[in-house]
């Protein structure tokens, strides 16, 4: 899983083994790089690893990306939060906390169940990084269709493993959908239920960035 990467001007999310990212990068990093973000991740994972019932080995699982979204838009997942806030009763949030936990800023999915989610501490004077369960998060969002009926405008099982939508695809998609209302957080929905459901069925976790 990634560490510090250069930031996307977007929503990315990347179900992969949790090293692999490092592993790609690591032939291009300095000894003193490597040192300080294998350290970084060894504290995340043991961070998550301590949210619950984790299966051995869960973080050295061999393997390729099995999923990365990418799209080339700011704030994807605030504006779904903001959908969902204008259409539920507000007591109905406290009901689904892992669902809170996601956000623009980096996070990650854990691929096995606990509760309540948790944040880990990356050291080196980063803030701490919220951890949803992978298996809470597509319970909490089907919820959220059942009452928004999301599922009903957006094919969901049509969402490919691997999208690339960079800033010509958005206007072609703001071309074609963009009077409709609410087309964005839908479609935020549609790419954080593919990240949890791929998450929780490849056993492996997934982080957005």
């Amino acid at each position: 899983m990634a560490g510090k990467v250069a930031a996307v001007p977007g929503f990315d999310a990347r179900v992969e083994p949790f090293w692999l990212s490092y592993a790609e990068r690591r032939p291009a990093m300095g000894l003193l790089e490597r040192w300080r973000e294998r350290r970084r991740l060894d504290r995340i994972a043991g961070g998550i690893g301590r949210a619950g019932s984790a299966p051995k080995g869960w973080d050295r699982r061999p393997g390729s990306c099995a999923c990365n979204l990418k799209v080339a838009r700011m704030g994807l997942i605030k504006e779904f939060k903001n959908f969902v806030q204008g259409g539920v009763d507000p007591a109905a949030l406290r009901d689904w906390p892992h669902y809170q936990v996601l956000r623009d800023r980096p996070c990650y999915l854990a691929p096995f169940d606990f509760d309540p989610p948790v944040r880990v501490e990356p050291g080196g004077g980063e803030e701490p990084i919220p951890v949803a369960s992978a298996f809470r998060v597509r319970e909490e969002l089907a919820a959220i269709d059942a009452r928004l009926k999301i599922g009903e405008t957006f094919a969901i099982k049509r969402m490919v493993d691997f999208l690339d939508a960079t800033e010509r695809d958005i206007g072609v998609y703001e071309r074609k959908f963009g009077t409709s209302e609410g087309f964005w957080a839908k479609f935020a929905y549609v790419l954080l239920r593919k990240v949890a459901d791929a998450s929780a069925e490849k056993v492996l976790p997934a982080i957005l960035r």
